[in-house]
């Protein structure tokens, strides 16, 4: 039994910046050999759904989670729109019998090996969207980061075994209902560019900020300062233009 879960999973996924969804007790759900041993994953596994629209989200999630008698088929669903769902943190149940055209995994053991994601697509020449097409990219350059797995093991379904024609249809990477050319899309994600950093919540001042607010503050608190020297042992009163300047410096509190 596999002891290793990806229970940081859906923290990977928010790196994409990307929606994530997170389904009831993913972080232990796995097939019946458990979680990963040592040294796995190794591989990034892409498919299609072979679903249609109406499908698209919840019914497929549900389906690859909990519907099918091999559930789990995947840890990772990605919607047309783009949005992840985090089904299962172990090994899951995803690629069957074949073998790794890059001769790191031992044939029929991918589904010990490898992050399998499926992504909502009939897989007959319905086109892909942008959004989604983007964000599987997005998901696998974050996936093989965060895992230390090579650009160079990431796999559509269709180069792990000949039985398969996934990830297939209209897309950058293939046109009508072909299967997608592997090493464009292995070559687009190693292109992908770092994530801009995160802007701080609008109630939130930067460093830079505050330290202008600090010096502005300074320059005020001396303007009254000197001030004070000025009228010290003297009333205000019958000194109107003294008494405007602090009002006015006052106001900028």
């Amino acid at each position: 039994m596999g002891a290793r879960y990806l229970t940081d999973l859906a923290d990977v996924c928010r790196r994409t910046g990307w929606p994530v969804i997170e389904v009831d007790g993913w972080s232990q759900r796995a097939r019946g050999s458990g979680g990963y041993d040592g040294g796995r994953p190794n591989h990034v596994m892409i498919h299609h759904t072979a679903s249609g629209p109406d499908s698209d989200g919840w019914p497929d999630v549900n389906y690859c989670t909990f519907g099918d008698s091999d559930a789990p088929l995947c840890n990772l669903y990605l919607a047309r729109d783009g949005t992840i769902y985090v089904c299962a943190g172990g090994a899951t149940n995803t690629n069957g019998s074949g073998s790794d055209p890059c001769y790191v995994t031992a044939d029929d053991s991918m589904n010990s090996s490898a992050i399998g994601i499926e992504a909502g697509n009939g897989g007959t020449g319905e086109p892909w969207p942008a959004d989604q097409q983007v964000a599987y990219a997005d998901l696998c350059d974050a996936l093989c980061d965060a895992y230390g797995i090579g650009i160079e093991q990431i796999h559509g379904h269709a180069e792990w075994t000949s039985r398969k024609v996934d990830p297939a249809g209209p897309s950058d990477w293939a046109d009508g209902a072909d299967t997608w050319d592997m090493d464009a899309f292995r070559d687009d994600v190693r292109n992908e560019p770092e994530p801009e950093p995160t802007p701080p919540p609008e109630d939130e001042m930067t460093q830079e900020q505050y330290d202008g607010l600090i010096s502005s503050l300074n320059n005020i608190a001396t303007q009254v300062e000197n001030l004070a020297y000025e009228v010290a042992g003297n009333s205000v009163t019958g000194k109107p233009g003294i008494a405007q300047q602090l009002v006015a410096i006052y106001n900028k509190l």
